[in-house]
C-alpha cells in the first residue's frame, strides 16, 4: 500500500516544476506558465535580454531575462523585490507549472521550499527540500517578506518556490538565508511582488499562468485535496476550482493598462468605505480579483467581493463600445464564458439570484438591494424569465414511439395535441406494429400536419418526442414544415425536444424526475451543466452513487450519443435517476480525452470535450425554460455560412427536456376531429 499523501504528491509535483538557473550566480527557479520561469534577480541577473542557461529534467534550455528588479547597490544588497521573469527560447512540451497563491499567509502555516544546494556536496548542485513554517511578518528594504523558520534555507535555494500547505499554492520565492548552514531559516518574497516588475511582462506571465491552469488539472487535482484536508474554504468563499476558472476567463478579456480603471473596479466591488488595497499596484483584472478575495468574507447571502467584480466585468465587457466591447476571442466569447462561470460559482454558493441581480442592475443598485435599503429594478416592463409563470400550459404536439408488447423489435406510433394538462387530444389511433425505420417515417409524416392544426399562423411551438433510446438520434428536426412554410425545417421553426420513453412507462421514476426538475428552478444551464461520458470513474455504479448523493445533478452534456458505447450506459443511469435535461450531438461517438487522463465523476473541471465546452459557451446563460428556444436558434445558426469552416454546435444537436408537469394520458383517447383549432 502506498504511503503517499495528497501533500507528498503535491511536493513531488513541486519538485518537478523546479529548474536550475545559472546567471549572476547559481540558484533555483520554477516553472510558472508554459515557457516561463520565476527566480530571483540576484540569480538570473537584472538586465532584460540577458541570456541564461536553465536546466530542467536533466536537459539544458536557453532562457532570456524578460523583466527583473534592479541590480545590487554598492552595499551588495539586491533591492526589493529581487525577482526576475525568464522566458525559455524553446521550452519543453507539456511541462508542469505551479499555481501561484497570492492570498495572505497566516503565521504558523507549514511550508515546503525546494531548490538546489551544494551544502552537502560542493562539487554539484544537489536537489534539496526544506520543511519550514511561517514565522511572522517581516519587512526588508521597505517591502513585505515571509519569515521562513524551523529549517535550513541554504544558499542554492534562492529563487526557489515556497509551497503553502494550507492552500496548496506557491506563496513565495526564497530570497535569502538567515544564517548559513543553520536551521534558522530565511526570508521569502511574496509572489504578489511580481506586480512590481515590468507591467506588460507581468500581465503576459500571469495571463499565460491562468490560462494554463484552466486547461491543465495536474496541479489543481492535488492542491484542491490539500486545501480541503487543511480545512477548506468558508461557506461564503469561492471554491478553488471556481476561482481558477474565473481567473482563466478573465485572462481572455482585453488588457486594461490604466491603473485608475482597476482601482475603480476594486472600489465598486468592495464594501462601502473600504480603503484602497495596501499591496502592489493593480495591473490587471486578476489583481483586482485576488486582492478582493483577500478581504474578510461578506455576510451570508451576499456575493463574495471577487465574484461581484467578475459580474461587473461581464456586464462591462458586453456593454462597452470601445476596445473592451467584447468582440472576438477576447470579447463577446470571453464575456459569455465569464458570465457562465459567474453563475456556476454563484450557484455553488446558492447565490444564483444575487449574481443575476448584480449582472442586471450594476454595483450601486445591487448594493442597495443587498443592504435592504431599497428595491432593485430591471427597467420598465422588464422581467426575469425564471420568475415568470411556469410553462406547463404551453401548447405542443406530442409524438411517441413505443415498443410492441408482443415483439420489442417492432414499434407503435401515437400523436397527441397538448393544449393544457387537462386538454390532451389524440390525433388518431395508435399505429400497427412497425419496424423502427417505418415507425420513424410515419411519425415524421404526422408531425407537420399536427403543427399546422395547432398553429395556423405558423408561430413557434413545442414538439415533444417521447422515444426509446434507439430512436433518440433520428432526424426529426430536419423534417420539412407543411405548406406554406415548406422552406423551413421543424427544428428551425419549432422547439423540438426529446423525452425518454422509459419514464412514461414506469410511473415510479417520476418522483426523482420532479425533484431534479425543481433543482433547475433558479439555475442557468451554465450553473448546472456537467459532462458525462460513462468511462473510467463514470461507470454505472459510480454514476448511480453520484446521482443518489447529489440531487443538484440535473443537466448533462453527454460526451457522445446515447447510442455509443459507455455513453449509453451513463444515459440509462441518468434516466432512472430522474435527470430532466441532457444534450448531445446526434450520432456522435464517445469522445476521447486528448491528454489521456481519466474522467472524474461527474464534473465541470474534468471534461475538456469540444461539445461540452461549446454548450457552456452558447447556452450557459439560458434558464431552464428558455433552453428550447436557445437550441432552436443554434439550429438556425448552423445553417449560416461560417468563415472558419468549422463545425457549429447547432448541427445535429439533440435536446432532452423532460418537463414532469406535461404528461400524456395513461390510456389512448378516442381520435378527435382533425380541424379543431
Amino acid at each position: 500500500m502506498s504511503g503517499q499523501t495528497s501533500l507528498s504528491r503535491l511536493q513531488s509535483l513541486l519538485e518537478n516544476c523546479r529548474v536550475l538557473v545559472t546567471g549572476v550566480t547559481q540558484g533555483t527557479g520554477f516553472l510558472v506558465a508554459p515557457g516561463y520561469v520565476v527566480t530571483c534577480a540576484h540569480v538570473a541577473g537584472s538586465a532584460p535580454g540577458t541570456w541564461v542557461p536553465v536546466v530542467w529534467g536533466g536537459a539544458e534550455y536557453t532562457g532570456v531575462v524578460r523583466a527583473a528588479s534592479a541590480a545590487a547597490r554598492g552595499d551588495g544588497l539586491w533591492p526589493y523585490p529581487d525577482l526576475a521573469i525568464v522566458e525559455l527560447a524553446d521550452p519543453p512540451a507539456w511541462h508542469p507549472c505551479v499555481w501561484l497563491d497570492t492570498l495572505p499567509i497566516a503565521s504558523g502555516t507549514e511550508l515546503t521550499a525546494v531548490g538546489f544546494s551544494g551544502v552537502y556536496d560542493r562539487r554539484a548542485a544537489a536537489e534539496r527540500m526544506a520543511l519550514l513554517t511561517v514565522g511572522g511578518r517581516h519587512s526588508f528594504q521597505g517591502g513585505p517578506m515571509v519569515e521562513l523558520t524551523g529549517g535550513e534555507v541554504n544558499h542554492g535555494l534562492s529563487g526557489g518556490p515556497v509551497l503553502n500547505h494550507r492552500s496548496g499554492g506557491v506563496c513565495a520565492v526564497v530570497k535569502a538565508t538567515r544564517k548559513k548552514d543553520t536551521d534558522m531559516g530565511g526570508l521569502g518574497t511574496p509572489v504578489t511582488a511580481l506586480r512590481l516588475l515590468e507591467p506588460s511582462v507581468y500581465r503576459e506571465l500571469m495571463r499565460a499562468h491562468d490560462r494554463f491552469h484552466l486547461a491543465d488539472e495536474r496541479w489543481a487535482a492535488l492542491s484542491d485535496r490539500v486545501a480541503e484536508e487543511a480545512g477548506g474554504a468558508a461557506a461564503t468563499q469561492l471554491a478553488p476550482a471556481s476561482a481558477r476558472a474565473l481567473l482563466g476567463v478573465l485572462a481572455e478579456l482585453p488588457v486594461r493598462t490604466e491603473a485608475a480603471s482597476h482601482m475603480a473596479a476594486y472600489v465598486a466591488a468592495s464594501p462601502e468605505g473600504m480603503p484602497p488595497p495596501p499591496g502592489p499596484p493593480l495591473l490587471d483584472h486578476r489583481d483586482v480579483f485576488t486582492d478582493l478575495a483577500a478581504l474578510m468574507p461578506p455576510d451570508p447571502g451576499v456575493l463574495p467581493y471577487e465574484l461581484a467584480f467578475a459580474a461587473d466585468r461581464t456586464r462591462e465587457a458586453t456593454r462597452d463600445e470601445g476596445p473592451d466591447a467584447g468582440r472576438g476571442k477576447s470579447g463577446a466569447d470571453a464575456a459569455l464564458m465569464l458570465r457562465d462561470h459567474v453563475f456556476i460559482a454563484a450557484g455553488e454558493l446558492r447565490l444564483g439570484k444575487e449574481a443575476r441581480r448584480r449582472l442586471d442592475a450594476g454595483p450601486r443598485s445591487y448594493a442597495t438591494q443587498a443592504s435592504g435599503t431599497g428595491a432593485i429594478g430591471l427597467g420598465a416592463g422588464a422581467c426575469d424569465m425564471r420568475d415568470a409563470a411556469p410553462h406547463d400550459t404551453r401548447p405542443s404536439v406530442v409524438g411517441r414511439i413505443r415498443h410492441s408488447m408482443r415483439d420489442r423489435r417492432l414499434y407503435h406510433v401515437m400523436v397527441w395535441r397538448f393544449r393544457s394538462p387537462t386538454d390532451v387530444t389524440a390525433a388518431g389511433p395508435e399505429s400497427d406494429a412497425l419496424p423502427l425505420a417505418d415507425a420513424v417515417a410515419l411519425l415524421s409524416e404526422r408531425l407537420p400536419e399536427q403543427v399546422k392544426i395547432m398553429g395556423e399562423s405558423g408561430e413557434t411551438g413545442l414538439i415533444e418526442l417521447i422515444l426509446p433510446k434507439e430512436a433518440l438520434d433520428e432526424g426529426f428536426p430536419q423534417v420539412r414544415m407543411p405548406p406554406p412554410w415548406e422552406s423551413w425545417r421543424l427544428g428551425g421553426k419549432q422547439h423540438v425536444v426529446v423525452r425518454p420513453l422509459e419514464r412514461h412507462e414506469a410511473p415510479a421514476l417520476r418522483g426523482a424526475l420532479e425533484r431534479r426538475w425543481r433543482q433547475l428552478d433558479d439555475r442557468t444551464v451554465g450553473e448546472a451543466l456537467v459532462c458525462v461520458c460513462g468511462r473510467d470513474a463514470q461507470h454505472e455504479a459510480a454514476l448511480g452513487a453520484s446521482f443518489e448523493l447529489d440531487e443538484t445533478l440535473a443537466a448533462l452534456a453527454l460526451a457522445g450519443s446515447p447510442r455509443s458505447g459507455p455513453v449509453g450506459d451513463a444515459y440509462r443511469v441518468a434516466v432512472v435517476s430522474g435527470v430532466p435535461m441532457m444534450m448531445w450531438h446526434r450520432n456522435s461517438a464517445a469522445c476521447e480525452r486528448g491528454d489521456g487522463t481519466p474522467c472524474g465523476v461527474p464534473g465541470r473541471q474534468s471534461c475538456t470535450g469540444s461539445f461540452y465546452t461549446a454548450a457552456r459557451k452558447h447556452l450557459g446563460h439560458a434558464a431552464r425554460d428558455e433552453l428550447p428556444e436557445q437550441v432552436r436558434r443554434l439550429r438556425l445558426g448552423a445553417l449560416l455560412p461560417r468563415q472558419d469552416g468549422g463545425d457549429h454546435i447547432g448541427e445535429d444537436i439533440v435536446l432532452l427536456w423532460d418537463d414532469p408537469r406535461r404528461q400524456i394520458p395513461p390510456v389512448p383517447l378516442a381520435p378527435a376531429e382533425e380541424g379543431r383549432s
